[in-house]
């Protein structure tokens, strides 16, 4: 026995349907329904309904079944979380104060992943007795202002005993001057170094990459620290819109510089390469808004290296782009800063609450506000759903997965086009008694109402003078099997 007595009251505004009693999706009830007027003598009804809303999607395709788990509320999460971690769909998470749960539902991956690219003219500075830290995107400086001399990291890797710095192009200031052999440089974030006789190169230009929203570019060698890695199991968009990148093709390769091959010279034919092109599409023109080059790294099976090079080989100007230490790596190493979670109890506190996955930790740094239910049935576009804990009604534009019977199959984005029926809205099946005239005073009662899983008891009176008490019981019910998209 779960729940007896009052399981629902209300005294409703005139002409407003309201949802008296929910029953959720693992209950069932046996209850008495009473109807007690306050003095006005009012029409009612009482409907029975076995879904809130009957969302429409944007199409008949997607793979959806009744008792299907539907969310779109999400957690960021710190650190990452991988699949190696001992949590599988519907496992509960529990705060360590104990008082707040949620229910984990999946992985998030989302739709694309941008990378930001640039086309940037790099300085290869050798530095000798380095000391801290010279990270990408800190500045490199020498002097002191307002005479230094300043120029932003994009790479910074060991030569041996030195360190090779990679930076864009230096600004001098008041009376300071160029880079040069000898001179003590420091990085904003800590480190400390001297030049290298004949440490200056020659400055070249290089595709730089962004991973977190153009925050910070990096050139991302191979032989660095800073690794530039991409997972298969997701699709990557390099967005090349920016104007540093007109009249360059990015492209990539499972051949060092891609079709002008090692030597660099796309003439000599022996040792050219081909572009890599599982996945491919190209949106726009280089240079200009909207233009990307992006990869769905699930179709076929990626090489472990795929190094980048510009496309344009009709002569070998561009070749400079491409090389041995020009690549990214691919990985089946999973790791994901967003899960999917559902039947959220109480309020989280991001950056302060807690949950334990095993002997790992895990802060929740941030929320995606969501919705989430179960599946009542789907045919056609149109997706009966019964709405989670908590959770507010369904919008249309709302994107969340299908779940395929099949575990590891292909998930799809599903977007919801419009609502065909709301939460309180009725339909002429759902009526139990229909425009009943409760007298003055009068005490109506039906009895023996049983609702069903995951269904709804709805009440509406002519004016507000009739109060709808529903009295009974729940029992646990297994009627409706609950089911999470499960990924192996």
């Amino acid at each position: 026995m779960a729940r007896s007595g009052i399981l629902g009251q209300s005294k409703p505004a005139g002409t407003t349907n309201t949802v008296l009693y929910a029953a959720p999706t693992n209950k069932s009830a046996s209850a008495v329904l009473t109807i007690a007027n306050d003095g006005t003598g009012a029409a009612y009804d009482v409907a029975l309904k076995d879904y809130d809303q009957n969302l429409t999607m944007d199409a008949s395709t997607y793979l959806f079944h009744e008792g299907d788990v539907i969310t779109s509320q999400r957690f960021t999460l710190s650190p990452n979380i991988t699949p190696d971690e001992s949590i599988t769909p519907g496992d509960q998470l529990t705060s360590a104060s104990g008082e707040k749960k949620a229910k984990f539902h999946g992985f998030y991956i989302p739709a694309t992943t941008t990378i930001h690219v640039r086309k940037v003219s790099l300085t290869a500075i050798t530095v000798e007795n380095p000391n801290g830290d010279f990270n990408i995107g800190a500045t490199l400086t020498k002097g002191t202002a307002p005479n230094a001399t300043t120029a932003l990291i994009y790479d910074a890797y060991n030569a041996g005993s030195n360190l090779i710095i990679q930076v864009g192009p230096s600004t001098v200031n008041g009376s300071g001057s160029a880079f040069a052999a000898g001179d003590s440089v420091s990085a904003s974030s800590g480190g400390s170094a001297t030049i290298a006789t004949g440490g200056i190169g020659t400055a070249g230009d290089e595709f730089v990459f962004s991973t977190d929203n153009e925050t910070t570019f990096g050139f991302y060698a191979q032989t660095s620290d800073y690794d530039l890695n991409v997972f298969t199991d997701r699709t990557y968009r390099f967005d090349v819109s920016d104007s540093s990148m007109s009249g360059r093709l990015l492209r990539l390769s499972s051949t060092i510089n891609g079709e002008y091959g090692p030597d660099n010279d796309a003439a000599t034919a022996g040792d050219n390469g081909t572009e890599y092109t599982d996945g491919k599409t190209t949106n726009g023109t280089a240079g200009s808004s909207g233009a990307y080059v992006q990869y769905d790294f699930t179709q076929g099976t990626p090489p472990s290296v795929l190094y980048w090079y510009d496309g344009n080989t009709g002569s070998n100007a561009g070749a400079g782009y491409g090389g041995s230490e020009r690549y990214l790596g691919t990985t089946t190493q999973y790791e994901y800063s967003e899960i999917y979670v559902y039947d959220i109890e109480n309020t989280w506190s991001n950056s302060t609450d807690t949950f334990a996955v095993g002997n790992s930790s895990f802060t929740v740094t941030a929320q995606t506000a969501g919705k989430w239910g179960v599946v009542r049935d789907y045919t056609s576009t149109a997706l009966k759903i019964i709405k989670g804990l908590n959770s507010a009604d369904f919008a249309g534009s709302e994107v969340f997965l299908d779940s395929p019977l099949k575990a590891g199959a292909t998930r799809s984005f599903a977007t919801v086009s419009s609502i065909g029926t709301a939460t309180t809205a009725l339909e002429a099946q759902h009526y139990i008694v229909k425009d009943k005239t409760n007298a003055a005073n009068n005490i109506d009662k039906i009895t023996s109402i049983v609702v069903g899983p995951g269904q709804r008891v709805i009440v509406e009176s002519a004016t507000q003078n009739n109060i709808f008490s529903l009295v009974g019981f729940e029992d646990n019910s297994t009627e409706l099997s609950v089911r999470n998209y499960t990924s192996s």
